[in-house]
């Protein structure tokens, strides 16, 4: 087993599903971040915490298309075994 662009895409994958199954209003209302409009008045907050949060809120547009990778990535994993 090789590393390979093939594992890396996989790898950012799950990446994707593992942020697209968060509950992004449950999970950023604990620290206050869940509207995203509310950010840019309080300039005391984290910048790396505050991207990481537009990168939720960005991630949920990538839906339809990261169950298009998914669908494609099962087929080929059925069918070759790679």
């Amino acid at each position: 087993m090789g590393f390979s662009l093939w594992h890396l895409f996989k790898a950012g994958l799950l990446m994707c599903n593992a942020f697209l199954i968060l509950n992004r209003r449950r999970f950023l209302a604990k620290y206050g971040l869940d509207d995203m409009n509310s950010q840019h008045a309080n300039a005391s907050n984290n910048p790396l915490i505050q991207q990481a949060a537009g990168l939720l809120h960005a991630v949920q547009y990538l839906r339809v298309p990261v169950i298009a990778a998914n669908i494609l990535t099962i087929v080929f994993e059925v069918l070759i075994g790679g």
